[in-house]
Formats: C-alpha cells, structure tokens, sequence
C-alpha cells in the first residue's frame, strides 16, 4: 500500500479547492446570465489566481486560465517521487502515448503496488495535467494521446 504524506493531502486538497472555485465562478456566471442581475455589493468574490478573465463563446462565459508551467522532467525514475514527476518521467521516455500505455510503464516500473489503484490514480492525474494545461493531449478515436 502506498504511503500517503501530510504534504500529498495538502496539495491534493489545494487542487481540488481550486477545481470548487473555477467550478463556483461558472454556476455564478451562469445564474447573472439567467437573472440578468449584478453580484450582490456584499457578496465575496472568489479568489481564485487561476482565472485571469472571462471570455465570451456563444454566450456563455469560459473562464480563461492563466497558462501554467510545463512538468519538469527527472533525469531517472524515482518510486518515492509525487505521481506529477513519474509521469513526466514516462511521458519522456515513451513520448505520446494514451494513458493504458503509461499505466503498463509505470506499473512495470513500480510492481509492488496496487495495480488497479495505480492505473487509476495515472489515468486522474494525467487528466487533471491536461485540463491544466500542463501536457498536451490529443484526441484520438475517443481516447486522449497525452505528450509533453
């Protein structure tokens, strides 16, 4: 069983705050358009430092993301690294590749763990990096190729 530090549930906590607020700042976007009204003077605004601006798409509003940094990439595979560099490691070594080939290399690489839990948890984060902005994807026949 993998181990899980106080500092993997603070980031995933930051992650998932910041996910709330982004999806907050649409629901609230949406009900101005439907009852054509202003915020409230007292209402708090969200602080979210992801959401630059908000754009126009047909009428409904898209909050526009600052982009983020690229994944930086480690020298070596490291088992005690944070899911982000493993995959960076394995999107590098394999370049573009869908997301059962990346949960084959690292479940190659890390034997010892859960097989299941594991694939899940590459086929979350790798979604999470590419909503992000973090790697790119492309779609394919339904399935994303994910790539640096």
């Amino acid at each position: 069983m993998a181990k899980v530090t106080e500092q993997d549930i603070i980031t995933f906590l930051q992650e998932k705050v910041s996910t709330l607020q982004i999806e907050l700042n649409k629901a609230q976007s949406a009900l101005e358009s439907f009852s054509g009204s202003a915020p409230k003077a007292n209402a708090k605004p969200a602080s979210d430092t992801s959401v630059e601006k908000v754009k126009s798409v047909r009428g409904k509003k898209v909050p526009a993301l600052k982009p983020s940094k690229p994944l930086a990439v480690p020298e070596q595979f490291n088992a005690d690294d944070k899911m982000d560099k493993k995959l960076a490691y394995i999107l590098s070594t394999l370049g573009a590749s869908f997301n059962s080939e990346v949960v084959s290399k690292i479940q190659e690489l890390e034997p010892e763990k859960d097989a299941d839990k594991l694939g899940k948890a590459v086929i979350v984060k790798l979604a999470s990096l590419f909503k992000a902005g973090r790697i790119k994807g492309t779609k394919l026949n339904g399935k994303y190729k994910y790539e640096l």
